[in-house]
C-alpha cells in the first residue's frame, strides 16, 4: 500500500485574509449606497491598514457602478493581501466582473475567480463570499494548482 503524504495549506490565514480585503469591498459599497442608481467610481483604489498603519490589503478596481439600492456591480477586481510587516503581497484575489449585495452582505460572481499564493493557484466559474459568516464557496470547475507540491520524500530546495 503506497503512503501518502498529508499536506496543509494556509486555508485559516487565506480565509482571515480573504476577509480583511473584502471588509474594504464591502466599505466601498456601503459608501456608493447613498449614490443615486447608476453611479460609477472609475478606478477605484481602497488601501486597508492596521492600527499601526500597516498596509493589510489594497483592493482595486477598473469600475464599481450601483445597479439597484441593493447591488453594486464591480469591474475587473483586484484584492492584493499583504503579510503582517505590510511589505509583501502573500495572497491576490482578481475577478472580472462580480456584484455585492448590500443588504446580504455578500459577494457573488460567475465571470470566473483566481486566487494566488505561493503555494497555490486557484480557480473556479462562480464564488460567493458571506461577510456575515466569512466563508466563501467556489463554484463549478474549481482548479486548485500546487505548483510545489511533492509526493513522496522531502520537498527540493
Amino acid at each position: 500500500m503506497p503512503k501518502h503524504r498529508r499536506f496543509r495549506l494556509s486555508w485559516a490565514l487565506l480565509a482571515v485574509g480573504l476577509g480583511l480585503g473584502f471588509v474594504g469591498v464591502s466599505r466601498l459599497c456601503a459608501q456608493m449606497s447613498g449614490m443615486p442608481l447608476g453611479s460609477v467610481v472609475k478606478n477605484f483604489v481602497m488601501p486597508q491598514r492596521d492600527a499601526q498603519g500597516d498596509l493589510q490589503a489594497n483592493i482595486t478596481g477598473d469600475q464599481a457602478t450601483i445597479v439597484s439600492y441593493n447591488r453594486t456591480q464591480i469591474v475587473n477586481l483586484k484584492v492584493d493581501l499583504y503579510d503582517s510587516s505590510g511589505q509583501n503581497v502573500t495572497t491576490t484575489v482578481t475577478s472580472p466582473r462580480c456584484d455585492y449585495w448590500t443588504l446580504e452582505r455578500r459577494l457573488s460572481g460567475s465571470d470566473g475567480v483566481l486566487i494566488v499564493r505561493p503555494e497555490s493557484r486557484i480557480t473556479a466559474d462562480a464564488i460567493e463570499w458571506d461577510f456575515k459568516t466569512q466563508v466563501a464557496v467556489l463554484h463549478s470547475n474549481v482548479k486548485v494548482v500546487l505548483p510545489k507540491f511533492t509526493i513522496g520524500g522531502t520537498p527540493s530546495s
